[in-house]
């Protein structure tokens, strides 16, 4: 405590007394107010007494600046000058008690024990208004639900866990009862709750449903506990909830599953055994004993060593000792491991899976054994036909491939007699390759004509067919035969395999589908077998074809040009002896008879070279083109968005220049001279003394050719802005020796389409932007730019 007075005698003595009358108080004097507010200000102090008149300042305001600095602190006021008008300003002022000096010690002891009992009841609403704080605290914090109610049951508080789970809000649940959040088939068990919590005094755990604002009914779990003071009154009762409904859920679907597991475990068609932490038998089915051939009930298992176990059953495998080993490292590891696959002595297969699970007492381990049996001998059967389809694709023959098929049925399949019958055109169903057992049964295989025999049925209908009795079939070959069941396996178009066996109903749904498998497998090669035989046809013709073209190519290039040669010069001969406008005409033949061979030369020969591909720039390759070509005053305008494309250039060129010839010799818009019109009027033989090559000759053409790019990026196209191609004929012009002009050769687009196709392109004739003639080139690998 601090004791402040301005007599140092007086807080001397009182010091004094009040240590002696209880050696646990600590008193601390100041005869000055400001430093006893330092010692308030930077240390705890459990009480402050106080003189009233004080030179400096009194003992009123010294309690105003020490409220400022700790509120709570017991202020008692020990004066000498006393009255009641002092008495009313200290009580108005907030002291906690209030003390006049007398004469006498026995003063002090009355001053101890106020001082014990100010600190004493500051101590008690300190640690009551922290207990109601942290209990504020818990019950806003706690996750479940809070109802607290008075001894009436009137709610009083809710937290918000409450009104999330009841979906009403504070203010609608506060001052009111439960009645609104507990169904009416509910209600009288829950008034039991209350009557027995207010009888009772105590706790009291209940489950029961509520209805929310919503309507909606919902299992809660409820702790409701009542508050008593030492005298047992109630102080208050609370009630937390928890909303159980999807745990309760949970739980019951947990049983079922459980008994399901049960049920499962036992019923599984695998083989299943649990292990506990210490690597004893916790659990094993039926299936796994059936599996290692153990004649034991499973519950004799339970509880056996499992290292044991496995070492009694490990002789039933091909490599015991790897078997074991296997399991201990798998043990130890503590990894799943799925698919492990075990062979057994006598040829079956097991799988094994294995994952570690986790037990009350520790880890455990839980295993799955699989015979995988079956399994196995199909994946070599269809390893086999995979084999098999490998080795009749590289069969040649019909007859070969049908010899391969009847192997594979006997070695793959185990249909030991078999034989395979190829149709043939006014023969019927031949038998051209057979297995020994096959021709054991039967001495003479036969054919089978149209309408003949269960064979020639299911290879009319196209649809396997697996005969019992053959024996009771009305459509049986012969009825005498000592085969009594068949599987009779279509072949499309070319044939049926037919397997047999003295045995009836031999075979059964997997040799079905196996046989299926080997009748595509054989259908496909023999399919290949002709279109290789065409494949040889075709490169037999083409072969001659090309022997043809090279003579023909021969024949043009050397036997042709060299009597064209002797005319040309024989031509300039005549014209230094005579001037005759007859010998211009003679020139003009001499150059279409040039151009001619020239084309031919070009089809022949540049159809089958093989294309040297690389990036060609469009725009600069279409100009220098257009250089190459006698276009006389027309025009060129080249607007491609591809910077370059994929192309032969030697081919590429070949379909610029004869584009741009066939533009400006066929796209001049300009009128025909009077004597063109005069020679087409009477039918003259002869050529018009001024034709569309005398004017691009002469500079008279005014057509524009226009290169550009098509629109959706697929290549590029050639027009110009000429009269135009009929929609009849925009076919026509790609065919061989096809013109309108009196000078073209009618070769000119045929090598463009030649070339085109070539690259793989397709080139096509349409109607330009102004009604001339379009060339559109699609199919173009190109770069944008």
């Amino acid at each position: 405590m601090l004791h402040v007075d301005d007599d140092p005698a007086i807080v001397d003595l009182t010091a004094a007394f009040l240590t002696r009358f209880d050696d646990s108080f600590a008193v601390y004097t100041s005869t000055n107010p400001e430093t006893a507010l330092e010692r308030i200000e930077g240390e705890r102090i459990d009480c402050v007494v106080s003189d009233y008149e004080m030179p400096e300042i009194d003992g009123l305001e010294l309690l105003e600046r020490v409220r400022a600095l700790d509120r709570d602190v017991p202020f008692i006021l020990f004066t000498g000058r006393g009255s009641e008008e002092i008495a009313s300003k200290a009580i108005s002022a907030g002291v906690t008690d209030y003390l006049q000096k007398e004469g006498g010690t026995e003063q002090y002891t009355v001053l101890a024990n106020r001082i014990e009992n100010a600190v004493e009841q500051t101590r008690s609403q300190r640690a009551l208004a922290e207990s109601e704080s942290r209990l504020s605290r818990f019950i806003d914090q706690s996750p479940l639900g809070t109802i607290e109610y008075d001894q009436s049951f009137t709610i009083v508080r809710v937290n918000e866990a409450a009104t999330e789970i009841t979906g009403y809000s504070a203010d609608e649940l506060v001052g009111g009862t439960w009645l609104p959040i507990v169904p009416e088939d509910e209600r009288r068990h829950v008034a039991e709750v209350e009557r027995q919590l207010l009888s009772d005094r105590g706790g009291y755990q209940s489950v029961n449903d509520i209805v929310t604002k919503a309507g909606d009914r919902r299992l809660c779990a409820w702790h409701n506990r009542v508050v008593t003071d030492e005298d047992g009154d109630i102080i208050t009762i609370f009630s937390q909830f928890e909303d159980i409904t999807a745990e309760q859920r949970q739980r019951e679907e947990l049983e079922q599953t459980n008994i399901l597991r049960s049920t499962l475990f036992e019923t599984l068609p695998v083989g299943v055994l649990a292990e506990d932490s210490d690597r004893n038998v916790l659990r094993v089915n039926e299936r796994l004993l059936e599996l290692f051939e153990i004649p034991v009930e499973p519950e004799d298992v339970v509880g056996a060593d499992c290292e044991a176990f496995a070492r009694d059953v490990s002789d039933r495998f091909a490599d015991p000792e790897q078997f074991v080993s296997r399991i201990e490292s798998l043990v130890e590891a503590r990894e799943p491991v799925w698919n492990d696959e075990l062979l057994l002595e006598d040829g079956c297969a097991f799988e094994r899976n294995y994952r570690p699970i986790e037990l009350p007492d520790g880890q455990g381990h839980l295993w799955v054994y699989y015979d995988i049996t079956e399994r196995k001998q199909r994946e070599q059967r269809l390893e086999a036909l995979n084999e098999t389809a490998r080795e009749l694709m590289t069969a040649e023959t019909c007859e070969e491939v049908a010899e391969i098929g009847v192997d594979a049925a006997e070695s793959v399949l185990k249909l030991d007699a078999s034989v395979v019958n190829i149709y043939e055109e006014d023969v019927g169903l031949v038998p051209v390759a057979y297995s020994e057992t096959a021709a054991e049964l039967i001495d003479d295989l036969p054919t089978f004509s149209e309408g003949e025999g269960i064979a020639w049925r299911v290879y009319e209908q196209g649809e396997t067919q697996s005969i019992e009795d053959v024996h009771a079939d009305p459509d049986v070959y012969n009825p005498d035969t000592p085969i009594r069941s068949e599987l009779h396996v279509p072949l499309g178009e070319y044939g049926i395999l037919i397997a047999g066996s003295p045995t009836p109903d031999a075979f059964d749904t997997e040799d079905v589908v196996l046989s299926e498998l080997l009748g595509v497998t054989i259908v496909t090669a023999l399919e290949q077998v002709q279109r290789n035989e065409r494949i040889r046809e075709r490169e037999r013709e083409l072969t001659k074809q090309n022997a043809r073209l090279e003579e023909f190519a021969s024949v043009v290039s050397h036997d042709l040009r060299n009597p064209l040669n002797v005319a040309e010069g024989r031509l300039e001969l005549a014209r230094a002896e005579c001037d005759s406008d007859q010998l211009d005409h003679v020139a003009d033949a001499h150059d279409r008879m040039a151009e001619l061979i020239d084309d031919l030369l070009t089809l022949a020969r540049e159809r089958d070279t093989d294309l040297d591909v690389t990036p060609v720039s469009l725009a600069s390759f279409a100009e220098a083109c257009w250089r190459n070509v006698e276009t006389g005053s027309a025009e060129i305008s080249i607007d491609v968005e591809a910077a370059e494309i994929e192309a032969d250039q030697t081919q590429l060129r070949q379909v610029f220049e004869n584009l741009f010839r066939n533009a400006v010799e066929h796209g001049s818009t300009s009128p025909p001279s009077q004597a063109q019109g005069d020679a087409v009027e009477h039918g003259s033989t002869s050529p018009p003394s001024r034709t569309q090559e005398d004017a691009v000759e002469h500079g008279d053409t005014d057509v524009t050719v226009t290169v550009g790019s098509l629109e959706d990026g697929s290549g590029f196209y050639v027009e110009d802005d000429g009269p135009g191609i009929p929609p009849d004929e925009r076919r026509k012009v790609f065919e061989y020796g096809y013109s309108t002009s009196h000078q073209g050769t009618g070769f000119g687009l045929s090598i463009v389409q030649q070339c085109a196709a070539a690259h793989g392109w397709t080139v096509r004739a349409v109607e330009g932007t102004t009604g001339g003639a379009r060339f559109e080139i699609t199919g173009v690998d190109s770069h944008p730019e």
